[in-house]
């Protein structure tokens, strides 16, 4: 009698991935036009104080109160969830008014106070799902939760060399789960109840399971019930039936006769004439030839009969029976055949349950996964929790295995996941000098998901927390290796909480300008890559040109000139691009190259430590192999963003 979440999402999931969500309902098969329905919630306000009426222009809505700002706007589509008050309240209202940062208001037309006032209200994605076959819905939800989360490096020049908050690079939600439907419930039987009419519903033991309440107006439709009867009969010239049992039908009424065999004719809708006996009817239909015995079943409406509109006044668990009972404004007519029945809405309407079932703390990354990769925990190790530091990863490609190539002036960001319950999660460095220990520094973290500043000349622009005794400025000539965790503050040295990522400082000549290609990996982190030898600066136009008419009329005469003739330019436009060249790479380093082509978001930094978003054309890879070792080369045109037009 509920939604039954088969496949849920896991609690962290990679948006560009799959979100998957199978339900199935077992009214799904007893309800008419059942739909499930999944929303998406988000942006959560936790509502203590009791709702004020509040008029505008005339309509009477509900005021809500905020403990804290709430982030709403004008004509937000909100979902309440009023489960604390058996959902009086709980459905789909619109922002009708800001009063303030505290204060709004919600087309909600109250007709009973809300008491405590001790819901909830989120914005919510509304997906709406028909049954497949087998009674299910299946979705993949990462189409939509895909455009919650961004890149988060727009917008940040001015800090470009500093770690900044990445809030936008994963999305947490709820899920809500329920269905609309036209509510039909199929009661077992009619009961005498203190004089008025009621229902048993013997499989219903809990209110909240049942979709009416008191004061609805209601449709009764009984049954048709089948009256058994032992051989058909000859009564004045129609054809009767005779029964074990009275017969339940009142004249006139319509039937429906089944079982009849020699002569078929006798099957079929009919009216009862007359009940000469107890146990035997007359029906409309004529006499042809008599037939051996032949027992059937005679269907119809059985007296009194039940059916039509009517309003329900009562609804309860009966303590001793232990099942619902509705009680309606029918009277008691007397005793009739059991005869279950469905119930439903006089006005046929369409009914929602919205919260079902509920899934919280569910949250997903800027990040992608190859389909062969995909597993539902996999995106688990890339949030920073409260567990062995072994299990949490910083999310990017890079893995500890490997000690990446990085200049003092490259700018590199690893993306930074803080889970909710670790506050103020911050940074760690250790900085060697040919494997021996230089210092340590520790940055106080955020409160929310972040980037991790980790080249050289970005680490000294910022300020620590705690540089144990030891300047940074003592020592930072001096690196030739470091590496960069999640950590807390300690006493001789930063907490470790999650794996390192490390750094071997690139110290060889070059009589190149370097440049470096800044590019986000398919996990949410911005890598960066010397390219540190020979550059090629190319410029690339269009033109299109017209013929000029010769000639001129510059006084009252016309004549010839020498300027004005031939083909003229109706505007050009250009842009710039520059090939950059890798040298030799070790093969761990190819799984950088390969992350690059493939990534979406790609800049350039010049030498003097601009960037440059633009888009890589023309990649070429040169491979060499020795005995020991592979070794690649790859060469990269980087085409800037920026075209330059003249007229």
């Amino acid at each position: 009698m509920s939604i039954t979440a088969l496949t849920t999402p896991d609690t962290y999931m990679a948006a560009y991935s799959a979100v998957p969500i199978k339900i199935f309902d077992t009214d799904v098969f007893v309800s008419n036009d059942y739909k499930y329905v999944v929303n998406i919630c988000y942006d959560k306000t936790n509502i203590t104080s009791p709702p004020q009426s509040y008029a505008i222009y005339g309509n009477v809505f509900t005021q809500i109160t905020t403990s804290s700002p709430h982030p709403y706007e004008l004509g937000d589509y909100l979902l309440l969830d009023d489960t604390n008050n058996f959902n009086q309240y709980t459905g789909y209202y619109i922002v009708k008014k800001i009063i303030n940062s505290t204060n709004f208001v919600i087309d909600l037309v109250p007709s009973v106070p809300f008491g405590s006032g001790d819901f909830t209200l989120q914005k919510f994605i509304k997906y709406k799902f028909n049954p497949d076959v087998d009674g299910n819905a299946k979705a993949d939800l990462s189409n939509v939760l895909k455009d919650f989360v961004s890149h988060n490096l727009t917008g940040q020049t001015q800090q470009f060399h500093l770690s900044f908050d990445g809030p936008d690079t994963r999305f947490c939600y709820e899920l809500f789960l329920g269905n609309e439907r036209r509510c039909v419930v199929r009661f077992d039987d009619n009961i005498f109840v203190g004089g008025a009419l009621g229902f048993a519903f013997t499989g219903i033991t809990n209110l909240n399971d049942i979709c009416f309440s008191i004061g609805d107006t209601i449709n009764i439709e009984q049954d048709l019930y089948g009256w058994n009867y032992l051989d058909n009969t000859f009564i004045a010239g129609a054809v009767g039936f005779t029964g074990a049992t009275s017969v339940p039908f009142p004249i006139g009424a319509t039937i429906n006769v089944t079982g009849q065999v020699t002569n078929p004719s006798y099957n079929g809708f009919t009216t009862l004439v007359s009940i000469p006996n107890p146990n035997e009817l007359e029906t409309a239909k004529l006499f042809l030839n008599s037939s051996p015995v032949e027992p059937g079943v005679i269907y119809g409406v059985p007296q009194p009969s039940y059916n039509g509109v009517c309003n329900i006044i009562n609804m309860y668990i009966d303590p001793i029976l232990g099942y619902l009972i509705i009680v309606t404004d029918k009277t008691f007519a007397g005793a009739s055949p059991i005869i279950p029945g469905e119930m439903s809405f006089a006005d046929n309407r369409i009914t929602r349950s919205l919260n079902d079932v509920v899934l919280t703390g569910l949250c997903v990354f800027n990040a992608h996964l190859n389909k062969d990769e995909y597993t539902l925990t996999e995106y688990d190790k890339y949030t920073i929790q409260l567990r062995a530091f072994t299990l949490n990863n910083f999310s990017t490609i890079c893995n500890q295995q490997q000690e990446y190539r990085i200049l003092p002036e490259t700018l590199w960001w690893l993306l930074q996941h803080n889970d909710p319950l670790v506050t103020n999660t911050g940074q760690g460095y250790t900085f060697y000098n040919n494997g021996n220990i230089l210092g340590h520094l520790f940055f106080s973290g955020f409160t929310d998901d972040c980037y991790v500043a980790c080249g050289i000349n970005q680490i000294a622009q910022l300020t620590p927390t705690n540089n144990f005794s030891v300047p940074f400025s003592s020592y930072s000539s001096g690196i030739t290796s470091y590496c960069v965790y999640a950590a807390d503050n300690g006493v001789s040295s930063p907490t470790q909480l999650s794996n390192t990522i490390c750094f071997e400082v690139d110290t060889e000549c070059t009589k190149y300008e370097i440049y470096h290609i800044l590019w986000k990996d398919k996990l949410g982190s911005w890598l960066s890559y010397p390219f540190k030898y020979v550059s090629r600066d190319n410029i690339e136009s269009e033109t299109k040109t017209y013929y000029q008419q010769e000639g001129n009329w510059e006084n009252n005469s016309f004549g010839y000139d020498s300027y004005g003739r031939g083909d003229k330019n109706f505007f050009l436009r250009s842009r710039k691009s520059i090939i950059v060249n890798s040298g030799w790479l070790y093969e761990f380093e190819r799984d950088l190259m390969e992350d690059l082509i493939q990534s979406p978001f790609v800049y350039l930094q010049t030498p003097d430590g601009e960037l440059y978003g633009g888009a890589l054309e023309e990649k070429k890879i040169e491979v060499y192999k020795q005995i020991n070792e592979d070794l690649f080369a790859y060469s990269f045109n980087f085409i800037f963003a920026s075209n330059e037009y003249r007229f």
